[in-house]
């Protein structure tokens, strides 16, 4: 489940604001966490799941690397 504190922390991270973020995120249940992403050229992403561990990427890493580096453990 969304939490206030994950939309906290992804409005920092991706740079929008708390009322936009919720517009550009993607569920993942697989691994109980969410996929929010700024959606400019050049806009940056960030996976959180439900203990807050985060790990943010740049548009340059695509979406599946992203989740993959996620389940492999990574963390910023």
């Amino acid at each position: 489940m969304m939490t206030q504190e994950m939309i906290e922390i992804a409005a920092k991270v991706v740079k929008l604001p708390e009322s936009e973020v919720t517009l550009h995120c993607k569920e993942l249940p697989e691994i109980n966490a969410y996929y929010f992403y700024n959606p400019i050229r050049g806009g940056i992403a960030v996976i959180i799941d439900e203990n807050l561990e985060k790990l943010g990427a740049t548009s340059r890493v695509s979406f599946e690397r992203h989740l993959q580096a996620f389940k492999d453990g990574k963390r910023n």
